[in-house]
């Protein structure tokens, strides 16, 4: 009796760790444009970025990502580069692009999932909804953030306007 008593407990924690399963913590991003998808020039949501985590994928207007790996975070800015018009089906980048910052910062705690929702109420820097950035503001995220996307574009802040590099 004085062995069995100790395997049956083991069994019996072994079974209800079988049964609970090992909850993994997961902190991740979901971006989801909410652009109307009517407009004629549709705003397809090229790239975005948030502390460490980078949509890769476009958006066109109402999708969604899948949730993004990232971590916990105190509030930061987001930001985004749309496309108008832009087909992402098309084989070429957009060479017209839209910069936006978020007007307030995101927080992202330990083992929860952040959404980050684009549009005119929550980034500045569409032209067209009279929200403007500085152009040290639209430098800095193209220089910056999206360098790679910009390396044969200049953009001017107070137009979003998009032209390339070269002469």
């Amino acid at each position: 009796m004085c062995l069995v008593w100790p395997l049956f407990r083991m069994l019996l924690v072994a079974a209800s760790v079988a049964l609970v399963g090992c909850d993994t913590p997961h902190t991740a991003v979901v971006f989801q444009n909410d652009y109307p998808g009517s407009a004629a020039a549709q705003l397809v949501v090229y790239r975005a970025f948030w502390e460490a985590t980078s949509l890769q994928d476009p958006l066109l207007p109402g999708a969604r990502s899948d949730p993004l790996d990232s971590v916990a975070a105190s509030p930061s800015s987001a930001y985004v580069l749309l496309a108008p018009g832009w087909d992402p089906a098309s084989s070429t980048p957009p060479t017209s692009l839209i910069v936006l910052q978020s007007t307030n910062g995101f927080e992202l705690h330990f083992n929860d999932t952040l959404r980050i929702v684009i549009d005119d109420s929550a980034f500045a820097g569409s032209c067209a909804a009279g929200s403007f950035l500085s152009q040290d503001q639209a430098d800095f995220i193209t220089q910056r953030v999206f360098a790679s996307d910009f390396a044969a574009l200049t953009y001017d802040a107070a137009t979003c306007t998009t032209r390339s590099a070269r002469p």
